[in-house]
């Protein structure tokens, strides 16, 4: 009588090869791929406050008012208002209308404006209060990739850059 032998399946030494084999890969990649994940943030967050400002710019289109967005360093946000105090000023005051606030995530940091008082305002003609830029930044010190985002003021035009480049 014959013995019928099953040749189908894997043995321990190919297991432990293919083991070691993703084990190896995985550190590689897992370094990589919390980087990319930081850099992602950063772009992420870069979009939202463009489109942010360009609903403030829109605002100030449509209600024929001036809407401005204060970027709150300190406390890592941003806001748009509508600027019913001091108009002539562009700062944001205690006495303006807040529309909504945002916070960042906790990856990414607003590295400085150079807007006056850390504010924009847009006019009713779509104009900006003045050119300037906003500069996102990873709060882990190993990764040193930045966004700008630029704001034109005869235009109230947006943009975002990396690294001089646009985006």
């Amino acid at each position: 009588m014959k013995r019928v032998v099953n040749k189908k399946g894997f043995t321990l030494i190919e297991v432990a090869i293919v083991a070691v084999t993703i084990g190896i890969i995985s550190a590689i990649a897992v370094p990589r791929f919390g980087k990319v994940m930081t850099k992602l943030k950063i772009k992420a967050a870069g979009r939202d406050i463009i489109s942010q400002l360009r609903l403030a710019r829109s605002y100030a289109v449509s209600q024929k008012k001036p809407y401005g967005v204060y970027f709150d360093v300190e406390n890592n946000k941003f806001m748009i208002f509508k600027d019913k105090v001091n108009l002539s000023s562009q700062t944001y005051d205690a006495g303006d209308s807040t529309i909504k606030t945002f916070d960042l995530p906790l990856d990414v940091a607003l590295g400085y404006t150079c807007f006056n008082n850390d504010v924009v305002i847009f006019n009713p003609n779509g104009s900006a209060s003045s050119t300037g830029s906003v500069d996102l930044y990873p709060q882990a010190q190993e990764v040193y990739d930045y966004i700008m985002i630029d704001v034109l003021a005869s235009t109230g035009r947006v943009k975002m850059y990396k690294g001089g480049d646009y985006y």
